[in-house]
């Protein structure tokens, strides 16, 4: 079966549009999930016919791709400012510690959003693309500044991607165990320690 051809939207209120079902899918499959919404609810909780939401898409399957593209560009923002920001070696633990914070805020600023995309990420390898993606980018210009502040290129992206882990670790803790504000600040200290000694190192 052939595919129907999709249309790109070029004038203001045809982008709009297109944009207007991709915040509304958004809110439903953060709501609802992904698999118990349907492009009709969609349609009518974009305030559009089903029929202009099969113009823009190819099937919920697109949807999904547009609306996760979205998600991430939403943690791009939150990341961008720390990215740009002058780094050395001796404010480290603080752009550590303003790198966790900022991660969890993006963990938190729809939970049932990262659930579901998170979920949806181990089924579908166009997700997990976006999702990696995101995270090599975000890497790299960590690497670039951490670079041009005199640390060493040794193994450096290796070291990054454990420290990633680590901040994951410490923002899936500080929502699935509802850790009181005095265990989430030892938490982080001890992350950013860990973290600061890991870059330092030159072995």
């Amino acid at each position: 079966m052939a595919k129907q051809e999709i249309r790109e939207p070029k004038q203001k209120r045809s982008i709009e549009k297109k944009q207007s079902i991709i915040r509304a899918s958004y809110k439903l499959f953060s709501d609802k999930g992904y698999y118990k919404t349907n492009t009709a609810e969609i349609a009518q909780e974009a305030g559009v016919s089903t029929g202009i939401v099969y113009s823009y898409f190819q099937d919920k399957k697109d949807i999904l791709l547009e609306v996760v593209k979205f998600y991430v560009s939403l943690l791009e923002e939150q990341f961008q400012p720390l990215l740009c920001a002058p780094v050395n070696k001796e404010n480290m633990p603080d752009v550590i510690k303003e790198f966790i914070d900022i991660s969890i805020s993006s963990h938190t600023m729809n939970v049932e959003a990262h659930n579901e995309f998170l979920a949806l990420s181990l089924l579908e390898k166009e997700i997990f693309v976006l999702f990696s993606d995101f995270e090599n980018s975000v890497l790299s210009k960590l690497s670039v500044l951490l670079v041009d502040a005199g640390f060493s290129k040794t193994d450096l992206l290796e070291k990054l991607r454990i420290s990633y882990g680590i901040v994951e670790r410490v923002c899936h803790d500080s929502i699935q165990r509802k850790q009181t504000p005095e265990e989430l600040d030892t938490t982080k200290s001890l992350a950013v320690h860990i973290i600061v000694t890991l870059l330092n190192d030159t072995i």
